[in-house]
């Protein structure tokens, strides 16, 4: 699909149009319960808010095209809050109907900063959200582009009790080092690596793990497509997890089907 001067207007459009929504893509504990250890779990822990645009004219336009877009167009941090907003919306409405769900969303390093911390946290006191139960995922390996300020707006999340979480460990050059000099709460293992049967991948989840246990992080493997993916998440110490095994991201009235369920 075209990237144009147009689509970029048409995108920003979008955000007062309705043309954006949300889909939900839950995520799941993979520890021991006691239960059948060897099932896939039925229950969601927590959802990730995913930004979906439909275009009036195009249809469905993936979001590796529109997300680059916004950023170049300096607008992405207005979609990323409208996303939060709206998914925390959400969230509250699940949960005054029974179902603790804790809310993951994403940021660009391109804006994280104190106000966008700021607008996160407001938001939260004003729908009364623990934010014990809210990660923000930093969309993009944070080195080389850590600055100050981005360090800043971290420790000001966590100082609330949001967590942070670093997306896509191991689909670019981020290393366990980088990421123990980090203000963070939460590793997501990049499909590329849950996917992988070979013993390095196993070494290097390995040590994410093993870092994980000195510095409370929580390991969660995104792309779990297989029982055998899930078994072998689960083998590797891998806290949580997400991923096709249990179907496509959902818009919430699906959303409210598979919850109705559980």
């Amino acid at each position: 699909m075209p990237r144009s001067p147009q689509l970029t207007r048409d995108l920003r459009a979008a955000l007062s149009t309705g043309e954006l929504w949300i889909a939900f893509q839950p995520q799941y504990d993979l520890r021991p319960s006691g239960a059948d250890e060897a099932a896939a779990p039925v229950v969601p822990v927590a959802v990730e808010a995913l930004c979906r645009w439909n275009h009036a004219l195009l249809g469905a336009v993936p979001p590796d095209t529109f997300i680059p877009l916004a950023e170049e167009g300096h607008f992405l941090d207005e979609v990323d809050l409208q996303v939060f907003a709206r998914a925390s919306e959400q969230v509250v409405r699940w949960r005054a109907s029974g179902h603790p769900l804790g809310l993951a969303v994403n940021a660009s390093p391109a804006h994280f900063s104190t106000r966008y911390a700021d607008a996160v946290v407001a938001r939260l006191d004003g729908l009364g959200i623990d934010p014990a139960g809210v990660t923000v995922e930093i969309t993009e390996a944070p080195t080389p582009q850590l600055r100050p300020e981005m360090v800043t707006a971290m420790r000001a999340l966590q100082s609330v009790g949001i967590s942070i979480s670093v997306d896509d460990f191991a689909g670019g050059d981020t290393t366990v080092a980088m990421l123990e000099a980090l203000p963070i709460d939460e590793v997501k293992i990049d499909r590329s690596l849950t996917q992988r049967t070979d013993a390095e991948a196993d070494d290097v989840i390995a040590a994410v793990v093993q870092s994980s246990a000195q510095h409370g992080w929580r390991v969660l493997a995104e792309g779990i497509e297989t029982v055998a993916d899930l078994e072998r998440s689960r083998r590797r110490g891998c806290d949580r997890g997400q991923g096709y095994l249990w179907g496509l991201p959902l818009p919430s009235e699906e959303m409210d089907a598979l919850l109705a369920t559980v």
